[in-house]
């Protein structure tokens, strides 16, 4: 594991030493609230504890406890809603050594069980920005490739947010036959759990694992950058503050997670495709992430964009399709998520650096 920093104009490489100071994780999680109260049909859970995990179960129909400051709410009864969960806390980022730190590390250092695909990850965060989006970007890569894309992972650390470019499971043919084949190889990817016969992904090699070993390893080795920020309580990534984003193969992978966890928002970069030559059922599946919080990007000189097209019709992507790259186009492109290269092939959509005011856009920026 190596990690990097940029200040002025020098590298410094810091072997595995963290580059200094730390942040604080906030304090340790408040109690929970009190007992349930009322008759088993008609219970209401507990009081909201001040931080932490919230009040008690309702009874049957009945409410959960409302959760506290960064805490969980309360379980709900049999057929009753659960508590509702508190704010996240902020996020405390050291600056008084303003550095773009680069943080490489093999997904084998995190975890003796990985077994496939253990090429080296990149984690950046730039502290010289004048804001911090709070929000984590994870890039997917094309077919075949490594982590990365490294221009894009780079772009949105130089915009405040933190980046992590994961190696994952992205060296099969995804073109099939089988509508259902499509959706369920990128699942497997994502989770490790056995989806398909097309690849075979252990829950060590899935994208979730290594996200949640490596989000535990940054907030161990660079507690300047307050990495555990995108933890939950329990380990597992905080998906509401972090974007999936890839270019291709990528693409079309962040917007299959995008579709079974609720993520902050999802930016497809010559994709999502899925559409050759059947149509995927994932697709068209009711979507985790709204979809007004999802993006598409494509070239209209790419090969694959009408295929582009048709993914963008069945997850429902907002507003008509619009090119970004003529005279006069400006954000927020009518409030439209279905954008366009005029001029563009597939490395164009991919390439944030040649095209920004869209890329900016799709991120959220600039920030509210």
């Amino acid at each position: 594991m190596r990690i990097s920093a940029w200040i002025g104009c020098a590298w410094w490489t810091l072997g595995c030493v963290a580059c200094g100071g730390s942040s604080s994780d906030g304090g340790p999680p408040g109690a929970g609230g009190g007992a349930a109260t009322g008759t088993a049909t008609t219970g209401t859970g507990g009081a909201a504890a001040t931080s932490g995990v919230g009040g008690s179960a309702g009874g049957a129909n009945g409410v959960g406890g409302a959760g506290g400051t960064n805490g969980a709410g309360g379980a709900g009864g049999a057929n009753g809603a659960g508590g509702a969960g508190g704010a996240p806390r902020e996020l405390h980022v050291d600056t008084s050594s303003p550095e773009l730190s680069e943080i490489r590390f093999k997904p084998s250092e995190l975890d003796p069980e990985v077994s496939d695909r253990d090429l080296e990850q990149v984690a950046l965060l730039d502290t010289r920005v004048a804001r911090f989006a709070g929000k984590l970007v994870v890039t997917l890569s094309g077919s075949s490739q490594p982590p990365g894309p490294l221009d894009l992972t780079r772009f949105v650390a130089a915009r405040g947010f933190h980046a992590f470019a994961v190696a994952y499971k992205n060296d099969y043919d995804i073109i099939q036959n089988d509508p259902d084949t499509f959706g369920d190889a990128r699942l497997e990817a994502f989770d490790g759990q056995d989806h398909t016969a097309l690849i075979e992904v252990t829950r060590a090699d899935s994208i979730e694992a290594r996200l949640a070993k490596a989000l535990a390893h940054l907030k161990e080795v660079h507690p300047r950058g307050d990495w555990g920020y995108f933890l939950e309580d329990d380990g597992s990534p905080r998906w509401s503050v972090i974007i999936f984003s890839g270019h291709s193969h990528g693409a079309s992978s962040a917007a299959r997670i995008g579709k079974v966890v609720r993520l902050d928002r999802v930016v497809s970069l010559a994709g999502p495709r899925d559409t050759n030559p059947v149509s995927a059922t994932w697709l068209s599946e009711p979507s985790a992430t709204p979809v007004d919080r999802m993006f598409g990007l494509t070239g209209e000189r790419d090969e694959q964009h009408r295929d582009h097209l048709k993914a963008f019709d069945l997850i429902g992507l907002p507003g008509e399709l619009v090119e970004v790259d003529v005279p006069g186009a400006a954000p927020p492109y009518g409030g439209s998520h279905r954008l366009a290269l005029k001029d563009g092939d597939h490395g164009a959509a991919g390439n944030c650096g040649a095209h920004v005011a869209v890329c900016e856009a799709m991120f959220g920026l600039p920030l509210p």
